[in-house]
């Protein structure tokens, strides 16, 4: 345990072990449970814990004119002075006024005075509306406007090569915002930079939903430029494996599913409104009523009359198999349908 004697005062503790203290140097902040100073302020006159991990902080009048970051903090209070204020411990991010939270999937920002906050570790605020922003539709990312370029030329340059001028949250990192360089619509993969320049490709199994990082280098020179586009041309292959992958898995999984649904109709029969006929399976309507005709099932099929005269073959759960083009149609239980035509031809195909 700490020795409490090195603060003057304790004002709040919390279930963690953490606490909001005066320390000897009359400066206020919080501290673990082992005495790690976790933030720090000065000329504080009273510090305590509030909601969703925020600090409420107490300033003298004085205090507050002759320190231009309490002056100018984001507040939907529109007073000129005011004595309380609130902090996010989890960006340092000071407010004038009790922000106002935001969800977009996983991720959380923080609304107050018509800035975007972020909670990351690095905080990050741009003047947007929060209805203008949404999450990638696979909750990877969260996109932002951009609030100014770069400081260092090199990454204006790599940003102008791109052509992108945005920044996004990542999934599962609550370190910082990141510059969006390019985004993979097939699978809604990101190619993103950090604020030194590193490229980082980012991508989501569609089976797991785990977030997979890949370092891709920088481009600093001609040098490094060619190994990127060489990697990014490799990225596109992977893109596209990926998609075809995902989309063959889940063109399967629909079949089977079928399957499965179909197995299940096991006592299917016609029945009519209104003039009209549909499919029923042990009282529960499968087909609406919207055939001239229908025969009774073979198998898993049926023959149907959609108009005078035309007719084709469903299955019992009511998908099309043989569009409704034929004079007469016959099913036999070996899956074999013959389809006659006008005139007296007869097609045979195999259901």
């Amino acid at each position: 345990m700490t020795d409490e004697s090195i603060y003057t005062e304790i004002f709040d503790t919390r279930e963690d072990g953490l606490r909001c203290v005066r320390f000897e140097s009359g400066e206020a902040g919080v501290v673990d449970e082992l005495g790690k100073v976790i933030y720090r302020v000065d000329q504080c006159r009273h510090i305590a814990f509030a909601e969703h991990d925020f600090l409420k902080l107490k300033f003298g009048v004085a205090d507050i004119l002759s320190n231009p970051t309490l002056k100018n903090a984001p507040s939907d209070d529109e007073r000129l002075l005011r004595s309380v204020f609130y902090v996010d411990m989890r960006s340092g991010q000071l407010y004038g006024s009790m922000p106002q939270r935001l969800h977009r999937g996983d991720f959380e920002l923080l609304y107050i005075g018509g800035y975007l906050c972020t909670r990351t570790r690095k905080g990050y605020l741009v003047k947007r509306k929060p209805d203008l922003i949404a999450v990638s539709p696979n909750g990877l990312y969260l996109p932002l406007p951009c609030n100014g370029t770069p400081d260092e030329e090199s990454l204006n340059e790599v940003l102008r090569w791109y052509g992108a001028y945005e920044v996004c949250l990542l999934k599962e990192d609550e370190s910082k915002v990141y510059w969006l360089l390019q985004w993979y619509r097939q699978d809604h993969s990101v190619l993103v930079m950090d604020e030194k320049g590193l490229h980082i490709y980012v991508w989501m199994d569609w089976k797991t939903g785990k977030v997979t990082r890949q370092e891709l280098g920088y481009m600093r020179n001609e040098a490094e430029r060619a190994l990127m586009t060489l990697a990014l041309n490799q990225i596109k292959r992977d893109v596209e494996s990926r998609y075809i992958e995902k989309r063959t898995a889940m063109k399967k999984e629909k079949e089977n599913a079928r399957k499965r649904e179909m197995k299940a109709l096991t006592s299917v029969v016609p029945f009519q409104i209104g003039g009209k006929w549909g499919l029923k399976n042990e009282g529960r309507m499968v087909v609406p009523p919207m055939y001239r005709n229908i025969q009774a099932p073979v198998g898993k099929y049926c023959a149907v009359e959609a108009y005078p005269g035309i007719w084709g073959v469903i299955a019992i759960d009511g998908k099309m198999e043989i569009e409704a083009r034929y004079e007469g149609v016959e099913i036999r239980p070996d899956g074999t349908v013959e389809l006659m035509l006008y005139g007296g031809k007869v097609i045979k195909k195999k259901l």
